[in-house]
């Protein structure tokens, strides 16, 4: 008999759908959805809206390794739909192609979604939705509650989020030891930059990214501050995530997850988020779990750990 290795979306059934189309390349979200429910009468589910990490730059919305056990097991114990998506990548992509692709989503969650699932036997409740993100993904979930409060959206996970890119961490070239790994040569890793961005076809559209095969690429970028330049290459006044807090007046419930030895992503860019809010929106929830650790610390924990019951307590409390 061969091996057959776990998968942490067994348990439940997946659809893949396609929510918009770019250059005609097709971006898509998949619905999964626990199989204990299958057979059931009709019922609405709330939503978990994940938006995968990889410093915009490389992973995909099934990239398995970086999916929180806590999270999978919270989903499951809530009968909750989850629904993720892919979205263009950088380099080929800019910061406000990105966030157009945040747009379309929700677009084709409230618009289009609705008449697919209306014969599924369990559909999805749009008035509990709870948005996750992950690294990157974090400030997209940031984001979809700024860019679209009419969404409704109850409650936001920002996991280790860059976001606060002004941070000289982002924005100054320096080597630095990132995960552990030795800092590149500053010559060798302009060189990789300009390489990649040089072999890049007209209009190209990237939405995967192997974190294995990309992973020297997205340090270069990291170390020689070129993650703000990338970010920003088509301005646009919605990529100014202060200004967009200021101009919406309005965020739900967040909880904020960050490890204080983070070498991808400093810790400062959660708390000089949640001063700003502090400053803005003050009278909206914020939990702020800080706690020892890396860059994706807490992908393997489970609800167990007595901090993510709590963060989990606290979410349910709104959504």
């Amino acid at each position: 008999m061969g091996f057959q290795s776990r998968s942490k979306f067994d348990a439940f059934d997946r659809i893949d759908l396609v929510y918009h189309v770019v250059h005609d390349h097709p971006l898509q979200a998949s619905i999964l959805t626990p199989k204990e429910l299958s057979g059931q009468s009709s019922k609405q589910l709330p939503v978990v809206v994940f938006w995968h990490g990889g410093g915009f730059i490389v992973g995909d919305r099934l990239y398995e390794p970086w999916w929180s056990e806590w999270l999978i097991e919270f989903a499951l114990s809530q009968s909750v739909m989850i629904i993720t998506a892919d979205y263009r990548l950088m380099p080929e992509a800019t910061g406000a192609d990105i966030l157009d692709d945040i747009e379309a989503f929700w677009n084709w969650l409230y618009d289009t979604l609705p008449l697919i699932a209306d014969s599924w036997t369990a559909q999805p409740d749009l008035n509990r939705i709870l948005c996750v993100g992950q690294s990157s993904g974090g400030c997209m979930a940031v984001q979809s509650a700024l860019l679209r409060p009419d969404m409704n959206i109850k409650a936001i996970v920002s996991m280790y989020a860059p976001l606060h890119r002004a941070v000289p961490y982002f924005t100054v070239p320096q080597p630095r030891k990132i995960m552990g790994a030795p800092p590149f040569p500053p010559r060798q890793a302009e060189a990789k930059i300009r390489s990649y961005i040089k072999s890049m076809p007209p209009e190209a559209v990237r939405t995967t990214g192997d974190p294995t095969d990309m992973w020297e690429l997205l340090r270069c970028i990291l170390q020689q501050g070129w993650l703000p330049r990338l970010i920003d290459a088509r301005p646009d006044a919605r990529l100014d995530i202060f200004a967009m807090m200021e101009q919406t007046n309005v965020l739900p419930p967040i909880w904020f997850i960050h490890g204080e030895q983070d070498s991808v992503v400093p810790p400062i860019c959660s708390t000089a988020f949640i001063e700003k809010m502090e400053t803005v929106l003050p009278r909206v929830p914020v939990l702020f779990s800080k706690k020892a650790g890396e860059h994706a610390f807490e992908a393997t924990l489970t609800m167990k750990e007595p901090w993510i019951a709590e963060g989990c307590k606290f979410l349910m409390s709104f959504w």
